[in-house]
């Protein structure tokens, strides 16, 4: 089974050079490296790149408009591997972690399985904290079990998971690790309407496991450091993530029911912003109200961009 690491990358060379470190260490050896170079011209990624190139490693730096779902799709297109492996440029990983992954799509009862992450050691489990309960009752999400997602693109976060060993099925997967068969993406591309913080993760996954199982696998295990370097500021990220969820929910949404579910997951995510800036007014709370509202009529309101 040969491997396909999609790696997007703008703005975290430092970071990039400790992910090419860790696979170039990987004791499965049949895999290529994509690195998809948002940068301009003279990118410090090519002089990582020529690091590595001379450590066995079979790797590509493939220059591309910037932006996480064209730099994804390019990787897509760029590929040759049976297995496609979308790793963040700030994830490290054990020596044996594609063997691992190896093992488990060639078992014999994971044949139906589509997609698997792995278990950020660094940053599970998470705390379900108030502002989940509350987003919880007023409808903002489906529940409250980890992994969990419906139609629209309400989720939950896999990462209030404890940790554990084996397998166990989630309904999407968190895009610092997404590990599908090629044969599960097929023609499917990446939104490319959707920002870098607009659940394009959400939005791919949840297409593949419709048709595929999903898994999240407890002894697969890696390190996200979440390296700031490269990131949109705090309140442009509630905008995307806002503007991600509109354009869901102007994607699927088709029976009266969803309509109401949108009402009510816009109303509830509203109330607990505004409970926020009243709990602790400062300017950036203001802010992540307005933005998340803007962004989610923006996205709501961009059907008429969705591709057929």
């Amino acid at each position: 089974m040969r491997f396909s690491i999609i790696v997007c990358t703008y703005g975290r060379a430092r970071a990039l050079e400790h992910l090419l470190e860790s696979l170039a260490v990987q004791t499965y050896r049949d895999f290529e490296v994509l690195v998809v170079d948002g940068n301009r011209e003279n990118s410090p990624v090519e002089a990582i790149v020529g690091m590595f190139q001379n450590c066995a490693l079979n790797l590509r730096r493939i220059p591309a408009p910037k932006g996480l779902t064209r730099q994804r799709n390019v990787g897509i297109e760029q590929s040759r591997g049976d297995v496609l492996c979308f790793l963040d440029d700030d994830v490290t990983m054990e020596p044996d972690f594609l063997s691992r992954v190896d093992g488990l799509l060639e078992s014999p009862n994971m044949q139906d399985v589509g997609g698997l992450t792995g278990y950020d050691v660094l940053n599970y489990p998470t705390r379900v904290t108030l502002r989940w309960k509350l987003r919880w009752l007023l409808g903002a999400i489906p529940s409250l079990k980890p992994g969990d997602a419906d139609h629209l693109g309400r989720a939950v976060p896999v990462s209030f998971l404890a940790p554990y060993s084996g397998c166990r099925p989630v309904k999407w997967l968190s895009g610092f690790c997404m590990i599908y068969r090629r044969a599960a993406i097929g023609g499917l591309r990446f939104d490319e309407k959707l920002p870098t913080y607009g659940g394009e993760d959400r939005d791919f996954s949840a297409a593949i496991g419709s048709q595929w199982r999903l898994l999240l696998c407890g002894d697969l295990h890696l390190r996200h450091h979440c390296t700031k370097e490269g990131r949109d500021s705090d309140v442009d990220r509630v905008f995307e993530t806002g503007f991600g969820v509109g354009r869901r929910f102007a994607k699927c949404a088709r029976t009266p029911r969803d309509y109401a579910v949108v009402v009510r997951s816009f109303l509830g995510d509203l109330l607990v912003d505004v409970l926020a800036f009243l709990a602790r007014p400062s300017r950036y709370t203001f802010l992540t109200a307005f933005a998340r509202a803007s962004g989610f009529f923006q996205g709501l309101t961009s059907l008429e961009t969705v591709q057929s």
